[in-house]
């Protein structure tokens, strides 16, 4: 049953007050604040508040549903993948931190590059393999712009690689200082820029057309877009370091494009990568990742997705070293995200999985409704009617599924702290970058 408890607010932090508690789990009133809109109107507080709270309790309803008939386990994938994006993430900002540091001297040398044009064309592949090959092509005497038009990933592809002018400072280290040195003509060697392979020809350079702003006028936005630049290039140099400490198995890439119907239990146990020389990676491990891989997708694409996904691997790795995983705020929002997990299969099981339109109830509803469509054609109509018949029973079916379990759940709030639940946007506002 609900009941409403006429107690005082929980002495302590605000945002850690007891707004209500769910067969004997807590909803503090930071989650409450955090659904909250921005704007509030103080008309409707009481209001928006109880519909934040009551969306609340039905997610936790449901995932100590979820949990009671078992389908924790088949969600745990699920809740994986979630945390490794939070704590990644996490990564990423603890490796690029450093570059939200700006000192005068950075400030004015890359405003220097900023005053600097390269005209380059480009040839950019997913594969170390491929992009040396195609270097030796060139040395041989390939046309450059052909082999772009066949094999670069860059949208410029479509004109043989040619990117234009581009300002110095946004070329992408360790491209920039490799092009800097070339004269008119001459090419890079093959240069791992954020996970791809690039080959660079300088067609010329040239003072900035239109020059950028004076700095004194442009300082706030130039150090922001600085900072966003540093931090890239920050973590570039961290995956490029990451990338060195993995070792390819082409055989067992090969076996990653085939069919996987055709890949064989010998073929299952071949190593597709070894990470820091020790671990190493299976095949079977990486089946999960081939069976998503569209049939339109090259196997240059297919290989490419596998190494990230190795990549991301052992970035997961790193930052469980590290211990992110374990920060407040990652814990937090990772049950938020278990929570939404557990919804959404309760919610398959229980509700869609059980909902069926006929193409009878499809007929019927037509033949009953007929006056308000403009077609005597039922066919014309017939997806239209399946989707609301379809959405007309999966509110009726969440509405009686969500009465049981409300039922026989034992839920108490706490009227007074949800009444004191306000939406502090300075206080909770997210950090800078």
């Amino acid at each position: 049953m609900v009941a409403a408890l006429a107690l005082m607010a929980c002495a302590g932090v605000p945002g850690r007050q007891v707004v209500a508690v769910v067969n004997g789990e807590k909803i503090a009133a930071a989650e409450v604040e955090a659904m909250l809109p921005q704007n509030l109107d103080s008309m409707r507080a009481d209001t928006v508040r109880r519909q934040v709270l009551d969306n609340i309790i039905t997610r936790k309803l449901f995932a100590q549903e979820a949990k009671r008939l078992g389908l924790e386990r088949d969600a745990e994938y699920q809740v994986e993948l979630e945390q490794k994006a939070l704590v990644n993430q996490r990564l990423y900002d603890t490796t690029t931190a450093a570059g939200n540091r700006l000192s005068e001297s950075e400030l004015q040398a890359a405003y220097k590059l900023l005053q600097v044009e390269a005209h380059l064309k480009i040839i950019s592949v997913p594969d170390e393999s491929l992009s040396r090959r195609l270097a030796a092509e060139l040395n041989q005497g390939a046309v450059f712009e052909s082999l772009a038009l066949r094999y670069s990933r860059r949208p410029d592809a479509v004109k043989g690689g040619d990117a234009g002018f581009v300002p110095v400072l946004y070329i992408d280290e360790p491209l920039r200082t490799r092009a800097m040195v070339l004269k008119p003509g001459q090419r890079t060697e093959p240069t791992q820029v954020s996970g791809v392979w690039q080959i660079a020809e300088l067609i010329e350079t040239r003072p900035a057309d239109p020059g950028p702003p004076p700095l004194s006028q442009y300082r706030p936005e130039f150090e922001r877009r600085l900072k966003q630049l540093q931090r890239r290039e920050l973590a570039n140099q961290y995956m490029a370091e990451l990338r060195e400490r993995i070792t390819y198995n082409p055989e067992g890439l090969d076996i990653l494009c085939k069919p996987l119907d055709s890949i064989t239990d010998t073929e299952k146990d071949v190593a597709v990568a070894y990470k820091d020389k020790s671990k190493y990676v299976k095949v079977a491990r990486l089946l999960s990742v081939a069976a998503r891989f569209p049939a339109t997708l090259d196997a240059e694409m297919r290989k490419y997705t596998v190494r990230r996904t190795i990549e991301e691997d052992l970035m997961y790795e790193d930052a469980l070293r590290m211990g992110l995983e374990k920060a407040p705020d990652i814990a937090r929002q990772l049950a938020v995200k278990r929570e939404d997990v557990l919804y959404r299969a309760l919610f398959k099981a229980e509700i869609t999985d059980k909902l069926v339109v006929s193409d009878a109830d499809v007929m019927d509803y037509f033949r009953q409704n007929r006056r308000n469509f403009t077609t005597p054609d039922s066919n014309q109509v017939a997806s239209m009617i399946r989707s609301r018949l379809l959405n007309e029973r999966r509110e009726a079916r969440m509405t009686e599924y969500l009465a049981g379990l409300k039922a026989k759940a034992k839920i108490t709030i706490n009227q007074a702290a949800l009444a004191a639940v306000k939406k502090e946007a300075a206080a909770r506002a997210k950090p800078q970058r």
